[in-house]
């Protein structure tokens, strides 16, 4: 009896150790795995700020060159040529300057001629692609020793941007390599810190990539509109430091093994309770509603429409702002549903509504992925069943950066016009389209950002943006709608430079279409 007690004791000790230990290593793989997670998304959201930033730069470098080469008129370097550079340097957030190069030496720039021109040196080829454009990579001025700049050119003139602009972004660690590189000349046109070309093997440019060597984990993020991908990298003690912090919350559920099952469940739920997840489940059990914002008529008050806002309420009630959502939407392959829910509650919230006011319309926001997929003018065709819309009853507003993928987009719009939908270009001003480049889209209205209209009637130098932006729109014959107007001197300065309409909380805030309905009849009995 007394061997079989201990036997037994034996045996009951080896088990508990063993059900003990299986928790305990399981919270250490899950704390692997999650440390992992959590460091391949802190260097995509750094490769994804670079790109932002590379894109960003890229934009204002064509739209310079194009400016200058339409501005052409004999010759090159003629003063009213430099002085555009000068205008497009002093509007341009990275361009250094603009200028124009002549065999491989910068012959004028907008801060002056240089005789028989400044030699560019570089470190690489810089072949002239089918589409004529050169750049230089790690190319170096006289002017300027010790520094490296990317140069672009195309047709003769060509900007001059410091290389360390894209990367110029606050880390939270001194042992992050960031870099971009250009597939045009297969190179690093910069660098911060230890990075290999080698890694570029790993690029799809489809989606991000992530990756490690054995030294150093990885993110490759390519660009979908110009030859250039960006690259984050960190040490494999970076993820360590992640996978201790994991660890550290995990542990002390895998010590008790009767919690082991419920701990890795609960760790498996939060990660898939993340914010795309959520936003799954909010389309799924139709969480998101539509507020109405009017929009009036500068000239006598009147409303004249309104737009549909997205809002998410949450079960618990909980509200999600939509500058939280909808770029989770965007990353996740989600809006083009976001917009699908938001065309079905405009269908069920109008009703009558364009049988009782012919003239109203409604705007309904469309995303990047919405002007690039057929199918988003099929749902409109749909909405104007449903709702006996007629010509100019709808109107889409689409955002500058929604307008990049110019040939696809184009088609989409033109459909779109041919539904009798009209097009706003929403938050002119605060992306990267030039007047050259709205012209190529027939666009009916241009929205005026409420960070513009914010500046109108005070004493700044960035009124004049708004200004600015009021004659470019008159210059494209849009009709034009400010956002944001809050003050009586903002409306009133906006009719007096023609702005035909406006929206904002000076005339109503957002409402319900039940709301907006009796907000109209109370229009309708005061004439």
């Amino acid at each position: 009896m007394g061997l079989n007690n201990k036997a037994r004791l034996v045996i009951a000790v080896c088990a508990s150790m063993v059900v003990g230990a299986v928790p305990i290593a399981l919270s250490v793989v899950l704390a692997q795995h999650q440390g992992r997670v959590l460091e391949e998304e802190r260097l995509l959201g750094y490769a994804a700020n670079v790109l932002y930033r590379s894109e960003r730069a890229s934009q204002q470098v064509f739209a310079g060159i194009d400016r200058l080469n339409q501005a052409r008129k004999g010759d090159p370097c003629s003063p009213a040529q430099m002085a555009l550079m000068a205008e497009i340097d002093l509007s341009s957030t990275d361009i250094q300057t603009m200028g124009y190069i002549v065999a491989d030496r910068l012959v004028c720039a907008s801060v002056g001629s240089f005789g028989a021109g400044l030699p560019i040196t570089t470190e690489s080829e810089h072949p002239v692609g089918k589409d004529g454009v050169e750049q230089y990579t790690r190319a170096q001025l006289s002017i300027a020793p010790g520094m490296h700049f990317t140069i672009v050119a195309r047709g003769g003139y060509a900007a001059v941007i410091h290389e360390a602009i894209p990367l110029d972004v606050t880390t939270d660690s001194d042992t992050l390599s960031l870099a971009t590189y250009s597939l045009r000349n297969n190179g690093f046109r910069s660098t911060r810190g230890v990075v290999k070309k080698e890694w570029l093997s790993h690029l799809s440019t489809e989606r991000p990539t992530t990756f490690d060597d054995g030294e150093r984990l990885v993110a490759l993020v390519a660009s979908q509109n110009f030859p250039t991908v960006t690259v984050a990298a960190a040490p494999m003690s970076d993820m360590l430091v992640q996978t201790r912090k994991m660890l550290g919350f995990l542990l002390p559920f895998g010590v008790a093994a009767g919690l082991a099952l419920g701990v890795a469940a609960f760790l498996m739920a939060r990660r898939h309770m993340g914010m795309p997840a959520l936003l799954r489940r909010a389309l799924n059990k139709r969480e998101l509603f539509l507020l109405y914002q009017p929009i009036v008529d500068l000239h006598n008050g009147r409303c004249i429409g309104a737009e549909a806002l997205i809002r998410w309420r949450r079960a618990d009630g909980s509200m999600v702002p939509p500058d939280v959502f909808i770029p989770v939407a965007e990353a996740s392959g989600l809006i083009q549903r976001v917009t699908e829910q938001v065309l079905e509650r405009v269908a069920a919230d109008a009703g009558s509504l364009f049988a009782d006011y012919p003239a109203f319309h409604i705007g309904i926001n469309l995303a990047a992925a919405d002007l690039q997929s057929t199918r988003t003018v099929e749902l409109l065709d749909l909405l104007m069943r449903k709702t006996g819309a007629g010509a100019h009853n709808l109107l889409v507003e689409a955002t500058e950066r929604g307008l990049m993928d110019a040939a696809e987009v184009r088609e989409v719009i033109n459909a779109i016009h041919a539904l009798g939908i009209e097009v706003a270009v929403d938050d002119f001003g605060t992306g990267y389209s030039s007047l050259s480049y709205l012209e190529t889209f027939a666009l009916d209205y241009l929205k005026i950002d409420k960070s513009f209209v914010d500046t109108l009637a005070i004493d700044a130098a960035t009124s004049q943006v708004a200004l600015h932006i009021i004659e470019m729109a008159k210059s494209l014959k849009l009709k034009m709608i400010a956002e944001g107007v809050e003050t009586e001197a903002q409306a009133r300065l906006l009719q007096e430079r023609g702005v035909q309409f406006a929206q904002g909380w000076l005339f109503a805030r957002p409402m319900t279409m039940a709301a907006l309905r009796e907000h109209m009849a109370r229009q309708d009995a005061q004439g």
